[in-house]
């Protein structure tokens, strides 16, 4: 199978107890069957632990938290299964994060999470365009979706769109909208040929929008004060954007550094269109994510403000499902006002 991924994924190494914000804290650790059945069946002190620490959550096996940690955490923040029996006797979940791990049929794609702080500093850590590889593995293919055919090479061209830097970034992302707003009209219209040539042609652009109304600003603010909280530092920090004065427009402190941002979000989630047809959708969430983290890290720098954003809305399912509706139905998130945010 053919597996793609970003150009800093071998250089991936988890910190281990020297993480600053470890993931085994604040976060239940579901298991998967094979893991359950493995535990269940293990002998000796650990095995009875690991029985005796697994409870159901609706319809999950998991470890519920012991004040916030997970209660094979222990004092040197390593984990016990792992000293005691290596890597692989941990849950699937254990051992895939900060994995994102996208199969799509014919190929897969992974990405490294931006909440884990080793993936975060990977990405943010220099400024040139932000690439991804490709490579072969002995898992098997099988059948992918007819929507990939124009999706992949749509993607394609808008990153290459992003990574333009002969443009001011937020001309990119603007043009970033308005040629996955025209793709999703065509894709609506079930004009599935046109569609195919706009994808693999020239990108055309209409400079033609509504002029957006209401702030981007107080609506993000509003709306990500309204989703799941997982952290109360992510609360804190959204108190502290809503009484800060607005900014009069998109003015990026460190635009090489968002550009990667873009990329890293444009990557991971506009090929899963294919689940429900939302394209737009998704390239607004990406055009969000960088208004959202660039906005925040006047407060915290930019590899926290992304932490955080990836942590609250990036690992928390119902929060981006939330996301992607709002974006049709609150006048300051719809295209026309992301359009505004980036001067269109």
């Amino acid at each position: 199978m053919l597996v793609r991924i970003p150009d800093y994924f071998d250089q991936f190494a988890c910190l281990a107890g020297a993480c600053p914000h470890s993931c085994c804290i604040g976060w239940e650790v579901v298991l998967d069957e094979d893991t359950v059945r493995r535990y269940q069946q293990l002998p000796g002190a650990l095995g009875e632990r690991l029985r005796d620490a697994m409870a159901l959550d609706g319809e999950d096996v998991c470890f519920p938290l012991d004040g916030r940690r997970c209660p094979f955490l222990n004092q040197e923040n390593l984990c016990d299964i792992h000293c005691a029996l290596g890597p692989e006797a941990t849950s699937v979940t254990c051992q895939e994060h900060p994995r994102f791990i996208e199969d799509y049929g014919p190929f897969q794609e992974i990405t490294l999470s931006a909440a884990c702080p080793k993936a975060n500093e990977l990405l943010l850590g220099t400024r040139d365009p932000l690439t991804f590889s490709e490579r072969q593995d002995n898992q098997p293919t099988e059948d992918g979706d007819e929507w990939l055919d124009w999706l992949v090479p749509l993607r394609d061209r808008l990153l290459d769109l992003l990574r333009d830097r002969s443009r001011p970034l937020k001309a990119r992302l603007r043009d970033f909208l308005l040629i996955t707003g025209e793709a999703q009209q065509l894709f609506d219209s079930e004009n599935m040929a046109e569609l195919a040539a706009f994808c693999t042609g020239s990108l055309a652009i209409s400079a033609e929008t509504d002029a957006g109304s209401g702030s981007w600003e107080a609506a993000a603010c509003r709306c990500l004060q309204d989703l799941e909280i997982l952290e109360p530092d992510w609360l804190a920090l959204l108190k502290q954007w809503e009484q800060a004065p607005e900014l009069p427009s998109f003015a990026p402190q460190d635009p090489e550094k968002l550009e990667r941002i873009a990329v890293y979000f444009a990557f991971r989630y506009l090929l899963k269109a294919v689940n429900d047809g939302d394209l737009l959708g998704r390239a607004q969430f990406c055009a969000l994510g960088v208004l959202v983290t660039d906005r925040l890290s006047r407060f915290v720098g930019l590899p926290e403000a992304l932490r955080l954003f990836s942590r609250e809305i990036e690992h928390n399912e119902e929060n981006l499902d939330t996301l992607l509706e709002q974006f049709w139905q609150t006048e300051g998130l719809s295209l026309s006002a992301l359009l505004a945010a980036f001067g269109g």
